[in-house]
């Protein structure tokens, strides 16, 4: 081996192959998002005020993250509409401050169902919910891309809204 302080022709040749390869291999998998706004004060009664959601898809799991004005009794829906023909689940949490809170998923089969790996966390005084759902949950994992829309209720009746779908967020 010929070494001056260089690499060989063979060397640097090999050295950049070694590159280009991996160049090509794919990275790890990130969660595609996307956010919404909602304004602050649009709500038609006492209840839940939504000013931002997020929704990360990824391979195994879709986490949304919700924001409100003020975190108090009410229910927030959260619809996952997948591409295609395929119909889509609600995540369901009936928040209450000072008693039982109920969680559950909505699907055109069947009106409420548990799915083991479904976790909601409420955190009051940061005015945010976290909701996960496993990818399995829906479709037994079996979609791609998904838009969200979101309502809140109190007492049976609506109390914020959003106005229309998401775009499509990709599975990442």
């Amino acid at each position: 081996m010929c070494f001056r302080g260089f690499m060989s022709r063979w060397e640097s040749s090999s050295l950049a192959a070694f590159a280009a390869a991996l160049a090509l291999l794919p990275g790890p998998a990130m969660a595609q998002t996307a956010t919404a706004s909602d304004p602050a004060g649009d709500a038609t009664g006492r209840g839940l005020d939504v000013t931002r959601i997020t929704v990360s898809n990824d391979d195994r799991r879709v986490v949304v993250r919700t924001r409100f004005v003020k975190a108090q009794r009410g229910d927030l829906i959260v619809f996952l509409d997948p591409r295609g023909r395929q119909r889509g689940v609600g995540l369901v949490s009936e928040y209450r401050p000072k008693g039982t809170t109920k969680n559950y998923i909505l699907s055109s089969s069947t009106p409420r169902r548990s799915c083991d790996g479904f976790r909601v966390v409420w955190r009051p005084a940061r005015n945010l919910v976290r909701m996960t759902m496993p990818s399995r949950c829906q479709h037994r994992g079996d979609y791609g891309a998904l838009r969200f829309a979101f309502l809140t209720e109190r007492n049976a009746a609506d109390i914020d809204f959003s106005s229309d779908w998401s775009e499509f967020i990709p599975r990442g």
